[in-house]
C-alpha cells in the first residue's frame, strides 16, 4: 500500500459511513488510485482530489489528512462531519479548493490556512465555527471564492490582502463580525486594539464585533470641576426619577388601554436563546416584546401570529406568538422547540430562541427581509427571473432534504407550501415553520398519524388515510416546484371552475402533450433544458403512487447534477488533471 493510501484509510477509521461508499477502500490494494472518490497524479500516483460529497459521512476530520502533501481539492461538503478543521491541513500547501461547507464542524478557523498559498476556492459556511476570521488568510492571494457565511464567528473581519475583495454575501449569518465588508463600524475600534486570532480576546461578542469591558477610565482634568458635574447630575437625576415616577403612575392609571393590543408577557417570563449567539439581555428583549402591537404585525397563519421585533442596535428579528389554550399546544409547542433548537442549516430558518411566558409561546426567529415565497411569486414577480426561481426551487429541496435525510430522527414537515419558503435579501431559499414537523421514530413504518397542511399541496393518500410519510413531503414539494412554474397557485380559480387542481391541470396538459403549456409567460430567461428537468421532477413528485415518487435526496442530486450550472463537480473535472 502507498503512503497516500495509508493516510486514507486512517482518514477512514474516524468516519462512519452509512453509505457504504467507502467499502472499497482495502489495505490490499498497492495504490488508492481505484477508490470511490479519489483521483491520483497519473505518474507519482499520489492523490491530487478527495471528493465525497454528499453521502451523509459522520465522524471527525483525523489530523492526518494533512500527510496528502499532493492533494489539490478536498470536497467533503454535505456531510454530518464534527469537531474541529485539523490545523494539518496547512501542510496541505498544493491545495487550490477546499469545500467543507454544511457539515457540524466546530472550534476556530485555522490560522495555519493562511499556509495554503495556491488556494483559490474556501468555502467552510453552514458549520458551528466560532471565534474570529484569522488574519493569516489576507495573504492566500489567489483565492476567488470565499464563504465563511452562517457560522458563530465575531469580530473584525481583516480589511487587508486577499480579504479586502469580498463583500458582505461572504459573510452574512455572522452576528458577531464587524468590519467594513458587511459596513458594520466595529466598536471595539473606538475603545481599544483587538487581537483578532483570539475568539473573544476579553470581551464580548455583539453585532458589532467584540466590545471591551476593561477600558481605562479617563482622569478628571480639574477635580472642582467634577465635584460640580457630579452634583448636577445628582441632582438631574433625582429629578428625571422623579417625573418617570410620576408618569409611570399616570400611565398605569389612565395610558395602559390606550396602546393599541400591546403584547403581554406575564410576570417572572425569561428569555432562553439558543447557541449563544444573541448579544441580548432577557431584559431588554422582553422590554421590546412588550412594545409590540398590530402595527408590527409582518404575517399570521393557522398557528401563530408574526411580529416584526426590532432591537435597539437595529437587528431585526421576527417574534412568532402562539397563544396558549390547551395542553395539546404545549405539546406541539415543546415538540418544535426540541426540533428547531438543535438545528442550524443554511436553508432552514435559525430559532436563535423563545420566551417562557406562561401566558403565550414566543418564539424568536431569524428575520428574512424577502418575505415569503407566496408573497413574491403571487404578488411581486417581476422580481423572479428563471434563474432566481431555480434557485429558491433548489433551496427548497435541500432545506426539506436536510429534514428527511441528515436528521436524526428524520423529520417530516408536513406543511410545504409557499408561504413556508422564506427569502432572504439574496433570494435564497428558507424552509420555515415546521412546528407540526413530528420526529420518525418508528424506523419500521416512518408514519405520524396527526393530520395538518394546506388544501392543494397535500398528497391524496394523507388526505384519505391522515397518514403522513416522507412522500406526502415530496407531493407537496412537486406542487411547489409547479407552483414556481407555473405562478399559478395550486387552486386557482381556473382549475376550480374544471373541477381541478394545479395537479389534475398539469396531467390534462400531459394527455394533450402540451405540458410546456405550464410555463409563466411572463418568466423571463427560461432555460429549456432544466425547464424540463423541473418539470420532470414535479411529475415524478406528484404521483398518486407514493412508492413511484422519489426522495428528497433524489431530487436533490438531480437538481445538482442537471439544473445547476456550474457546480463544483464542473471545478473538479478542470482541475484533476492540473
Amino acid at each position: 500500500m502507498s503512503p497516500d493510501g495509508e493516510v486514507l484509510l486512517s482518514i477512514k477509521s474516524a468516519i462512519t459511513d452509512t453509505e457504504g461508499v467507502l467499502a472499497q477502500w482495502k489495505s490490499e490494494d498497492p495504490d488508492p488510485c481505484g477508490w470511490k472518490g479519489v483521483k491520483c497524479d497519473p505518474k507519482s500516483k499520489s492523490v491530487v482530489h478527495l471528493g465525497l460529497a454528499y453521502h451523509r459521512l459522520r465522524g471527525y476530520l483525523s489530523p492526518d489528512i494533512g500527510k496528502l502533501r499532493h492533494l489539490k481539492i478536498l470536497a467533503l461538503h454535505d456531510n454530518n462531519f464534527y469537531g474541529t478543521i485539523p490545523s494539518e491541513l496547512g501542510n496541505c500547501t498544493a491545495l487550490r479548493a477546499l469545500y467543507l461547507q454544511d457539515n457540524f464542524l466546530s472550534g476556530f478557523i485555522p490560522k495555519e490556512f493562511g499556509q495554503l498559498l495556491e488556494l483559490e476556492i474556501l468555502d467552510i459556511s453552514s458549520n458551528t465555527l466560532s471565534g474570529t476570521i484569522p488574519v493569516s488568510l489576507e495573504q492566500l492571494t489567489n483565492l476567488s471564492t470565499f464563504n465563511v457565511s452562517t457560522n458563530f464567528l465575531v469580530g473584525k473581519i481583516p480589511s487587508g490582502g486577499a480579504l479586502s475583495k469580498f463583500t458582505e454575501q461572504s459573510f452574512v449569518g455572522n452576528r458577531g463580525l464587524c468590519g467594513k465588508q458587511i459596513n458594520v463600524i466595529c466598536k471595539s475600534e473606538l475603545e481599544g486594539p483587538i487581537n483578532s486570532e483570539s475568539p473573544v480576546a476579553g470581551g464580548y461578542p455583539s453585532p458589532y464585533g467584540v466590545i471591551y469591558q476593561g477600558a481605562k477610565k479617563r482622569s478628571a482634568r480639574n477635580s472642582t470641576k467634577l465635584l460640580i458635574s457630579a452634583l448636577a447630575t445628582v441632582g438631574a437625576l433625582l429629578l428625571v426619577a422623579l417625573m418617570c415616577f410620576w408618569g409611570c403612575f399616570l400611565y398605569k392609571k389612565f395610558g395602559k388601554n390606550d396602546k393599541p393590543h400591546a403584547m403581554d408577557v406575564s410576570e417572572g417570563a425569561s428569555i432562553i436563546m439558543f447557541h449563544g449567539d444573541l448579544p441580548y439581555s432577557s431584559k431588554d428583549i422582553i422590554r421590546k416584546i412588550e412594545a409590540l402591537n398590530d402595527e408590527n404585525i409582518i404575517g399570521s397563519g393557522g398557528f401563530g401570529t408574526v411580529y416584526r421585533l426590532t432591537m435597539d442596535d437595529g437587528n431585526v428579528f421576527a417574534l412568532k406568538r402562539i397563544v396558549k389554550t390547551n395542553d395539546g399546544l404545549d405539546r406541539f409547542f415543546e415538540r418544535e422547540l426540541e426540533i428547531l433548537g438543535s438545528i442550524k442549516h443554511r436553508y432552514l430558518v435559525n430559532l436563535r430562541g423563545y420566551c417562557n411566558s406562561p401566558s403565550s409561546k414566543l418564539l424568536i426567529y431569524d428575520f428574512l427581509p424577502g418575505g415569503n415565497l407566496d408573497e413574491v411569486l403571487h404578488e411581486r414577480s417581476d422580481q423572479l427571473d428563471w434563474d432566481a426561481r431555480v434557485k429558491i426551487i433548489v433551496g427548497a429541496a435541500k432545506g426539506l432534504a436536510y429534514l428527511h435525510h441528515d436528521c436524526s430522527p428524520r423529520i417530516i414537515h408536513r406543511d410545504i407550501k409557499s408561504s413556508n419558503i422564506l427569502l432572504d435579501m439574496h433570494m435564497d431559499a428558507r424552509v420555515s415553520d415546521f412546528g407540526l414537523a413530528k420526529l420518525l421514530e418508528d424506523e419500521a413504518s416512518h408514519i405520524t398519524t396527526i393530520v395538518a397542511g394546506t388544501f392543494g399541496y397535500l398528497a391524496p393518500e394523507y388526505i384519505n388515510s391522515g397518514r403522513a410519510t416522507e412522500k406526502s413531503d415530496v407531493y407537496s414539494f412537486g406542487v411547489l416546484v409547479l407552483e414556481v412554474l407555473s405562478r399559478k397557485r395550486p387552486t386557482d380559480s381556473l382549475f376550480i371552475e374544471k373541477g381541478l387542481n394545479i395537479v389534475g391541470w398539469l396531467n390534462h396538459l400531459v394527455e394533450e402533450n402540451k405540458q410546456t403549456d405550464i410555463i409563466d409567460q411572463l418568466c423571463e430567461g427560461v432555460q429549456p433544458e432544466s425547464f424540463h428537468t423541473l418539470l420532470s421532477i414535479a411529475i415524478q413528485c406528484v404521483s398518486p403512487n407514493p412508492e413511484e415518487r422519489p426522495t428528497m435526496h433524489r431530487v436533490l442530486q438531480i437538481l445538482e447534477s442537471e439544473v445547476l450550472t456550474p457546480c463544483p463537480s464542473d471545478f473538479y473535472d478542470s482541475n484533476s488533471d492540473s
